[in-house]
């Protein structure tokens, strides 16, 4: 399996929604309430704000099989994504209003 495989595993899935469950679809950093598809309908289309499951120890080329980093939920956080932004991006920003989306751009 490569490191982008895990993403798409059932193991993954699971802890992912599981991470979610668990910080009742709240950034665990902000706070603020983060759209997860099946779980929280309830937030208006208009004030979706999108979360991801954050590793806190970073997933490496060499450890992405290491189960107790990948699949850990004490390794584990979900986040929104401004979140998830100001963590590995913040000191690359040129502007405060600029951020990355999901896949670096």
């Amino acid at each position: 399996m490569s490191r982008k495989d895990l993403y798409k595993s059932k193991a993954w899935k699971e802890i992912r929604k599981y991470i979610w469950i668990k910080q009742s679809c709240t950034c665990n950093r902000c706070k603020r309430a983060v759209y997860v598809d099946g779980l929280s309908q309830w937030i208006p289309p208009e004030k979706r704000l999108t979360g991801i499951v954050h590793h806190k120890k970073y997933l490496t080329d060499t450890n992405y099989t290491d189960p107790t980093i990948a699949y850990n939920e004490d390794n584990l956080e979900g986040i929104c994504i401004d979140c998830h932004n100001n963590l590995h991006f913040s000191k690359r920003a040129i502007r405060k209003d600029l951020t990355f989306d999901e896949l670096g751009n």
